[in-house]
């Protein structure tokens, strides 16, 4: 996952400046939720969000967003009659 590679890289490694929150369907709501909460004075707070979690809220505090592009496209498949997300 990207965020134990950024978590692991200097300088984010360091806890008492970085804040590093992914945000995706797979995270728990209760993890989800600490992207709204505003990290201590002194605490640069980075989310990491997929493009649809991306467009579907608002965070109050966000001064930047850098988006990498790379995005899931949702596509059918008339064989199996079912849609998925494709990379």
């Amino acid at each position: 996952e990207f965020s134990l590679l950024l978590e692991s890289t200097h300088p984010f490694n360091n806890k008492s400046r970085y804040s590093i929150l992914p945000l995706h369907s797979g995270v728990p709501s209760k993890d989800q939720r600490k992207v709204f909460m505003r990290p201590p004075k002194g605490v640069r707070k980075i989310v990491l969000a997929t493009n649809i979690a991306e467009t579907s809220i608002t965070i109050d505090d966000v001064a930047f967003v850098c988006d990498s592009g790379r995005a899931k496209e949702k596509n059918y498949d008339p064989h199996l009659k079912t849609s998925a997300l494709q990379p």
